[in-house]
């Protein structure tokens, strides 16, 4: 009784979120409180956490839909030949969360009515039940509870005559042994799981090929699992693997925010969703990390950056459905309202994924699908939430519009063929088990597959003769797993695979060796086999699999990869192989005894890899011995850069003084001298004079890198050279600019005047500007004042990147807001300002206020009453105007798609704002841009951080390793921070600037409002599923650009040219190019009569060798390059071209052409594909 007394008490008075509670506790620089204040926000909570919702709701839902399953059902919208039926629905089940057939057909549903948190003093009610279809008309008839009184159950799966269960800490196995139907045996299988966040504990349980269970946990997790095997541990987001009748326990992948999907295809290839991410299809890797993942240096990234976030995922193959929807994943946009479907094509060592048609669209606000499943008739099942308010992160716990009662299972068949007999396979032999193995539907083959594993080992001998007798390699591979699921190796069957002329079934049975490495004869032989097999994902599966050879040998044998091309997959599953067995090729490294000689590459990538300096004197060596070439020797000189010892560097010196060596080369060594210097302090052991020599040279990037290691050694002697190379009007600005920054690199009295000279001259903005950054470290007080200066008088975009350099100088901008009181600069410069200000999370600093000042701004946030906002609500509702909305979004002074992406085009810093109008209500919208920072999204605070070097930098934490921090700032740049060297650390606000909404006008905001709520929600504001080209460079207006065309011609934009300055544009969400809103460039005797001219855009896009095309929406006044090949312009252009990146160039006559432009690429059969870019 006191144990369940203090469970309850437990439970009750848990937070949902413990994230939230330690958040609010770090309330200043050091992330420390004192007692006085941590008491005070602990009974904050508390209080917060009794009094219950009401507080804080964040949205203005006012209808809730009826109820009714039919009305529901009747706003789905499904692909022709397709229908939809009610399978289950409340009461009968509420509020399923992840569903699983068994092998008598049975679906089972784990249902929690309690999410997101339990009331106080409540005890647990959830359930698991499972669901019977008696008669075989596509409607359950009989649904059990089978067990109850679990608080908030995330997984179930049938396994070992019961089922396992995913319940908070535990894995847990009921099983029913007196035939009653309910349990009456509960087992805790495992526990230790983390319970931080009520949506992020341990779920969506499935089995994969191997009949090893396998289940995710989510970023806010930390879980410490104590088995007979040892202590297992997984801080955030990953996939565990697990045996249950041996407790093996292993992590199978890191990462990932939510991942609420996971399948494997016919070959065992991994998959997965992220309920909380936007990379739409994962292809899980073994061992890979992923995004968030906790410690990891190095990610992979999904199939479709961009895409909405995704739960379940279903790999659909049934002779009930139509031929083309084969192998397709079927996931579900559960805040879009649309179960999704995916077509994955091979690529090298992966895959591209193309989305397709929805299974279901709806815009009924409480049709939640979170999980998909294929059932034994064929048909594709989908469990519905049905909640108009979802997560507990937005919305309060106890919201009453919180739905705890409903729920439906649905049914989608296809009216072209009819539906599949459900089979028993509980009743089945052995023989008619393995005929199901045989079978086209998978449901028939994991469910036979989960029968026989349950019959025992005695099934492996008629397993083998079925095999054997049947001599395909596809059975094979089935017979591999069964033996695999016992923790067994058949030699023979083994040896089939991987020698299979089907490369999916070789990198199939090379991943079971490395899962069963210490059961394999030679593996070291058979994966170097592997590793030059003619297929990439054989390849990437051999080079994962030797991480489990601890012998120095295995990474000699998976550097081998190098020889045949490599793609980014192998070359991360190389790197991580690398790493994984560091410390057992290290020693080998530096006694001689491993062979890292061939191909040449090698040995910088192992080194690179892991970051040991063991062998680096090789490097040396084979550098001065010209045994190193191209990007071998590139690889090899960053190495030595990185971690080369002063003698290393030292050898490097004096290489670089031959005089039988050409420049790209001298350069090359050059440039390992000087980041050795600046980032690790390290200058070669040598007479540094010898450099002047070289000063003369007649190569300009030869001079300029001498001037940048002098300064970078700060050598006295030959300060001269460099301060020559700051006043020299012949070298190009940028070598100036270097020169100027060596020159700051003295850090003397003599440095500093000669900076303040440049600072107060006539120079050229650039000049003056990096002179000031230089003098922020050294004469603070002055650099302020200079800094005034500079921006009373320099442009808006002049003034950009001083006033970053201000912000990452710790206390320079207290220096500068003191400079800058009582004084003016122009407007357009202060708001440049402020915005940097509030992109860095600093926009309540004394710089910031005094800013608004001088400049005359108004950037103070906006808070509405209640009846304001439901003022507001109204006429955003009423007179918004989703399209003018989108016009505003698009300008250039506000900013909006630096930050924000709308599907795959658009910044990556803020939120994707893909389906935003699906999943938030205009309050929350209309809040969001008037106070940024009322409520900031999970994920999106900055951080704030100062290290010993004086160096401030901020933006959102991308990721974290033991000794690295990871930030990614307001322009999407990556920023890696020692964690050694951090003094102080804190939370910012929202990367959103305040103040939005003085630039625009009260009509305007009502449009933009009404643009966002658009999103998703209404048709001609949605992401199509098609492909179409979205991101764009453009040609400014410049005079030197209108001179060239001018001088030569139109195809000149399809080249390289230095006087053409590109900036980036984007399609509108309905993927068209507005003309109009192109830049045009004013071209003598080439433009029409009237206000016209030529605007000119490019993409670049990967392909395939071979044929290419596009389709365009007209071809009327382009003229089109592909690379600087002009085509002919027409609604289909094609080109043949090698595989690699390419350039797609347009030049638009807007005298004739007034239509918008809209670009779509031909993936049809018969062409190459084309892969376009996303994100920025």
């Amino acid at each position: 009784m006191r144990r369940d007394r203090e469970q309850i008490k437990y439970w009750s008075l848990r937070p949902a979120s413990w994230r939230a509670v330690f958040e609010v506790i770090k309330v200043n620089f050091t992330g420390t409180a004192s007692m006085e204040n941590a008491c005070r926000i602990v009974f904050m909570i508390c209080l917060i956490h009794l009094l219950g919702g009401g507080l804080y709701a964040q949205r203005d839902l006012k209808v809730i839909p009826p109820t009714d399953p039919e009305l529901e059902r009747k706003t789905f919208i499904l692909p022709e030949g397709f229908e939809v039926n009610l399978f289950a629905a409340d009461p009968q089940i509420a509020k399923p969360i992840q569903m699983n057939f068994d092998p008598q057909g049975r679906l089972w549903i784990a249902s929690s009515e309690t999410y997101p948190h339990i009331e106080p003093g409540a005890k647990p009610k959830d359930k698991i039940l499972y669901l019977q279809d008696l008669d075989g008309d596509g409607v359950s008839d009989k649904t059990e509870v089978f067990a109850e009184g679990l608080l908030i159950p995330t997984a179930v799966a049938y396994g070992n005559d019961g089922v396992y269960v995913g319940a908070s800490t535990e894995l847990l196995h009921f099983k029913d042994t007196n035939g009653d139907g309910k349990a009456d045996q509960k087992e805790i299988v495992l526990s230790g799981f983390g319970t931080e966040d009520t949506h992020h504990i341990i779920h969506t349980l499935r089995y994969g090929p191997d009949s090893h269970l396998y289940f995710n946990q989510s970023i806010y997790i930390h879980s410490h699992i104590e088995t007979p095997w040892g202590i297992h541990r997984l801080n955030a987001g990953g996939m565990w693997r697990f045996r249950p009748e041996t407790l093996e326990l292993s992590v199978f992948a890191r990462g990932l925010v939510n991942q609420w999907g996971t399948d494997f295809d016919r070959y065992g290839q991994t998959f997965g969703t992220d309920g909380a991410g936007g990379e739409g299809i994962n292809y899980m890797v073994p061992g890979a990390s992923y995004m968030t993942a906790y410690g990891a240096q190095r990610i992979l990234h999904g199939l479709n950056p961009g895409s909405p976030k995704h739960c379940g995922l279903e790999i659909v193959e049934s002779e009930h459905l139509p031929d083309d929807w084969q192998g397709s994943m079927i996931t579900n946009d559960f805040r879009g309202h649309r179960v999704c479907r995916f077509v994955l094509t091979e690529d090298a060592s992966g895959y591209r994924s193309q989305e397709q048609q929805e299974v279901i669209k709806s815009d009924h606000v409480a049709f939640r699908p979170i999980d998909v499943k294929q059932g034994p008739d064929g048909a594709i099942y989908i469990a519905d939430w049905y909640n108009p308010i979802i997560q507990h992160g937005e919305v309060d716990f106890r919201d009453p519009r919180r739905d705890h009662t409903h729920g439906r299972i649905w049914r989608v068949t296809y009216t072209g063929k009819p539906t599949l007999k459900p089979v028993d396979f509980t009743k089945l032999s052995t023989d008619e088990l393995l005929s199901h193995v045989d079978s086209p539907n998978r449901y028939s083959r994991s469910q036979a597959k989960v029968v026989l594993k349950e019959q025992g080992e005695k099934v492996l001998p008629e397993v083998l003769a079925w095999a054997n007798k049947h001599s395909n390699d596809q059975l094979n591979l089935e017979a591999l797993w069964i033996h695999q699921s016992f923790g067994k190796i058949e030699p023979a069957l083994l040896g089939k695979c991987l020698n299979s002329k089907d490369h999916h079934v070789r990198a199939a049975a090379t991943r079971v060796v490395g899962q069963l490495i210490q059961k394999v004869d030679s593996p070291l032989e058979i994966l170097a086999q592997r590793i030059a097999d003619t297929h990439p994902q054989v390849r990437l599966e051999a080079i994962r699999a030797l991480a489990e050879v601890k012998q120095p040998e295995a990474v000699s044998i998976a550097l081998q990869a190098l020889e045949q091309d490599v793609d980014e997959n192998i070359d991360y599953a190389l790197w991580l192989t690398c790493r994984d067995l560091e410390p057992i090729w290290t020693p080998a490294l530096l006694d001689g005894s491993l062979n890292v000689e061939s191909p040449p590459q090698a040995l910088p990538f192992l080194l690179r890899s892991s970051g040991s300096a063991a062998g680096t004197a090789t490097l040396v060596q084979k550098i001065q011995q010209g045994t190193l070439d191209g990007s071998a020797r590139l690889d090899a000189l960053r190495v030595i850069a990185d971690i080369g010892t002063p003698e290393h560097l030292g050898a490097i010196f004096d290489l670089s003084l031959s005089d039988n060596i050409s420049d790209e080369f001298r350069h090359a060594l050059l440039h390992t001298l000087y980041p050795a210097a600046v980032n690790r302090k390290i200058i070669p052991p040598r007479d540094l004079n010898q450099i002047k020599k070289l000063a003369d040279a007649n190569s300009p990037s030869i001079r300029a890198a001498v001037v940048m290691c002098i300064g970078a050694w700060k050598h006295q002697p030959l300060r001269d050279v460099v301060l020559s190379a700051t006043q020299d009007e012949k070298i190009s600005l940028q070598d100036r600019s270097s020169a100027i920054r060596a020159l700051g690199a003295f850090s003397d009295q003599p440095a500093a005047t000669e900076l303040i000279n440049l600072a107060k001259s006539k120079s050229a903005p650039i000049l003056r500007r990096v002179a000031i950054e230089e003098l922020l470290r050294l004469r603070p007080q002055q650099a302020a004042n200079l800094s005034i200066l500079f921006f009373q008088s320099a442009s808006a975009p002049d003034s950009q990147p001083l006033f970053q350099s201000i912000l990452q100088r710790k206390g320079a901008a207290d220096h500068v807001a003191k400079a800058l009181a009582g004084k003016t600069i122009p407007k357009d410069v202060a708001v440049v300002g402020a915005r940097i200000l509030s992109s860095s999370g600093q926009q309540d600093s004394a710089l910031a206020k005094l800013l608004q000042t001088a400049g005359g701004l108004n950037q103070d946030p906006v808070k509405l009453s209640p009846a304001q906002m439901q003022t507001l609500v109204e006429d955003v509702l009423a007179n918004g105007n989703a399209a003018r909305g989108e016009q505003i979004f698009r300008r250039q002074n506000l900013n909006c798609l630096k930050c924000h992406a709308v599907g795959p085009a658009g910044g990556t810093i803020g939120s994707n704002l893909l389906s935003l109008g699906a999943t938030a209500q205009p309050d929350y919208i209309i809040e969001s841009i008037l106070d940024p920072n009322a409520k900031v999204k999970e994920g999106f605070h900055t951080v704030v951080v100062a290290t010993d070097e004086g160096k401030i930098y901020s933006g959102i934490k991308a990721r974290e390793t033991g000794t690295q921090l990871f930030l990614k700032d307001a322009d999407g740049k990556e920023l890696m921070i020692l964690k050694d060297s951090i003094e102080q650390q804190k939370q910012g606000a929202s990367l959103m600037p305040a103040g939005l909404t003085s630039n625009i006008t009260h009509q305007e905001l009502i449009d933009l409002s009404a643009f966002l709520y658009a999103l998703g929600r209404v048709p001609e504001f949605t992401i199509s599923t098609q492909q179409i080209v979205r991101h764009w460079e453009t040609i400014q207006a410049t005079q030197q650009a209108a001179f060239q065309f001018r001088r030569i011609s139109y195809a000149a934009a399809a080249t390289d040219n230095p006087d053409f300055q590109w900036s980036r544009v984007y399609s509108h969400v309905n993927g068209e190019l507005a003309v109009s809103e192109l830049p045009e460039l004013r071209i003598r005797n080439r433009s029409a009569a009237g206000n016209r001219g030529m605007s000119f855009v490019r993409t670049e896009f990967n392909s395939e060798s071979g044929k290419i095309g596009f389709k365009l929406n007209s071809g009327n006044g382009l003229q089109i390059w592909i690379d600087e090949k002009p085509i002919d312009s027409s609604e289909l252009i094609t080109a043949e071209v090698e595989k690699g990146q390419h350039q797609l160039t347009i030049a638009i006559d807007q005298s004739v052409r007034k239509t918008a432009l809209k670009v779509m690429p031909v993936n049809d059969p018969g062409f190459a594909h084309i892969e376009l870019p996303t994100g920025e």
